[in-house]
C-alpha cells in the first residue's frame, strides 16, 4: 500500500509541475498621483499602476481580489499632508489586519506596514481610512510616495481524497 500511495503522490507533484506556472503569477504595485482626502473609513484608490500581472488589483475601486489560493505579502505605505494626521488599515474581506500611523504638528510625516496573509481564491485585500478618522494623503504626479503592492508567494492547492 506504501508503494502505491507513494506512486500517486509522485504522479500528482508531477501534475503540479508540469502545469504552467504562469497561471500563478500574481503581483501588483499602485501609487497615488494626487493629494487625497479620505474620509473615515474609506478605501483608497491608488491611480498608478506599475505593475499588474494577473490583473488581480482594480484602479476603480481599490481593490485586490485574489485569483489563486495562497500566501501573499502586503505592504502600504503613506505621507501626511504637512501638519494633519495619516492614518491607513488594511483589510482583508472587510475584516481588520493592521495599521499605518503617522501625525506631525508642522511637517509631512510617513508610515507603512506590511502582512503575510493566507488568502483563497475571491478574497478581497484593502487599504482604507481609519473608521473615525479622516486622512489626508499627499500625492503629485511626479511624486508617489503612497504605495500599496502585494504578491503571490506561494501558491496552495487545496485536495480532495476519495476514500473508497
Amino acid at each position: 500500500m506504501d508503494d502505491l500511495f507513494k506512486g500517486i503522490l509522485f504522479l500528482g507533484v508531477t501534475l503540479c509541475a508540469a502545469q504552467d506556472a504562469s497561471q500563478f503569477e500574481t503581483a501588483f504595485s499602485a501609487g497615488l498621483t494626487k493629494h487625497l482626502t479620505l474620509q473615515a473609513g474609506a478605501t483608497v484608490i491608488y491611480d498608478k499602476v506599475f505593475t499588474n500581472i494577473g490583473n488581480a488589483y482594480d484602479n476603480n475601486t481599490g481593490v485586490f481580489t485574489c485569483p489563486q489560493t495562497g500566501i501573499y505579502v502586503f505592504q502600504y505605505h503613506g505621507l501626511s499632508m504637512s501638519d494633519d494626521t495619516l492614518w491607513l488599515e488594511l483589510y482583508h474581506n472587510y475584516n481588520y489586519v493592521s495599521s499605518a500611523y503617522a501625525h506631525t504638528n508642522s511637517d509631512y510625516a510617513s508610515a507603512g506596514n506590511s502582512v503575510i496573509l493566507h488568502l483563497f481564491k475571491g478574497d478581497t485585500v484593502m487599504v482604507n481610512a481609519e473608521p473615525n478618522q479622516e486622512s489626508n494623503l499627499y500625492g503629485v504626479s511626479d511624486d508617489v510616495y503612497c504605495t500599496f503592492s502585494g504578491y503571490l508567494i506561494a501558491p496552495v492547492f487545496e485536495e480532495s481524497v476519495v476514500v473508497g
